[in-house]
Parts: structure tokens; C-alpha cells; sequence
């Protein structure tokens, strides 16, 4: 039995919906493909409620090359991490992974597979405002720069620019709620409410 990474999706989307810490926010949202320090990656699945969380897939038929270089930027947004790979890349990830990060290991027999956690993510201590900030579109920024009484001489500013204002003038924990705010309640955007997501993969499961 082959496992793509399209059905370790599947089994992580699963286990996602039943997750206590996301099941009570009716505002938390999925966003698949979601990308992070302006472009310079994409990480599979995250989930917004009152934290920012990442999930990133590794299947069989992935390697790990980009793991590194993955790992350094979801450092600088994600209040956790985990990641989740097929049976062969379990043990090598390990000695990878900040020890922080959470580990989701897919096993499987000739007909079926599972999902099988082999730690929970920890909090992100070492969060970047300033690359968090960044997720914000410039209107979005500039918004919240008015908020706090910022908004003299923004408009012909850069995001960057905007962002290193925002940083400088507004605690972080004050941006970082801005920022699930804004993502959570964007319009016309790929992100699908938890509660949506969990009827849709419920009419799915076979009778």
C-alpha cells in the first residue's frame, strides 16, 4: 500500500478536526498551502485560533533536503509546529526537528493507514514579530498602524517599512492577535472555517 500525500492530508485533517483546542474556538480556521516569510515557503496546513499553528508533510515519496531551511523559517512564525511523515523518515526526523516540534508518524498495513502521534508540539518561544507581521497584507498593516495612531506618512511605505513601524511602536503580543484576527476574517481567501471542514470530511466517511 502506497501512501501519498494526499491521504496523509486526509488523516491529518482528521485528527485536526477532533482536536479539543480547536473544536471550542467556532472562529478557528484551516489554511492549506499557507506561505510564510514572504514567499520564501509554503507550509502545508495551518490552523488559527488563539495561536498559529503549523503542519508540515513529508511523505514517501518526499525527502528531507528542504527540512532545514523549512524548520528556520516556521521557527519565525508558528506558536507550534508539526511535522508529519510516513513510517521510513520517523526515526531520522528526530535528530532533525527542534525538540519542541511535534511528530506525527503515518504507519500502514497492506489496506489501510493511521496516524500515530509520537509527541505533541510544544510553545514557540523564539516567534519574530517582525516576520509575523509580514503575513499582513500592506492595507492590513496599515490599518493596524492607524489603530495605535501610526498612520502619518504610511501610505508611500513598503510592507517591510510598514511592518518595522509596527513592530517598533506596538507590543508584540498586541500585533500577534491583530494578526489571527486579520487572517481569520479575511474574505474571498483559502482558509475554511474548522467547523465547515469537519461536516465536509463527516459526509465523506462511508456509511
Amino acid at each position: 500500500m502506497k501512501i501519498y500525500d494526499k491521504d496523509i492530508r486526509n488523516l491529518l485533517l482528521n485528527e485536526i478536526v477532533r482536536k479539543k483546542e480547536f473544536i471550542s474556538d467556532p472562529s478557528c480556521i484551516v489554511i492549506h498551502e499557507m506561505d510564510v516569510c514572504c514567499g520564501c515557503a509554503r507550509i502545508d496546513i495551518a490552523v488559527i485560533n488563539g495561536q498559529i499553528h503549523g503542519y508540515e508533510i513529508k511523505s514517501e515519496r518526499d525527502n528531507l533536503e528542504r527540512l532545514p531551511f523549512q524548520i528556520g523559517l516556521y521557527n519565525k512564525i508558528f506558536d507550534t509546529v508539526t511535522l508529519v511523515v510516513s513510517e521510513k523518515y520517523c526515526n531520522k526526523t528526530t535528530k532533525i526537528i527542534p525538540e519542541w516540534w511535534g511528530l506525527y508518524c503515518i504507519t500502514k498495513n497492506k489496506t489501510r493507514a493511521s496516524l500515530e502521534v509520537v509527541r505533541s508540539p510544544s510553545k514557540n518561544l523564539q516567534v519574530e514579530t517582525i516576520n509575523l507581521v509580514q503575513l499582513l497584507w500592506k492595507e492590513e498593516i496599515c490599518e493596524l498602524l492607524t489603530v495605535y495612531g501610526l498612520s502619518k506618512g504610511i501610505k508611500s511605505k513598503t510592507r517591510y517599512e510598514l511592518g518595522k513601524i509596527a513592530v517598533k511602536n506596538i507590543k508584540g503580543t498586541e500585533i500577534a492577535s491583530f494578526v489571527r484576527e486579520k487572517l481569520k476574517n479575511r474574505k474571498s481567501w483559502k482558509a475554511h472555517e474548522l467547523q465547515q471542514l469537519y461536516d465536509d470530511l463527516h459526509l465523506l466517511q462511508p456509511n
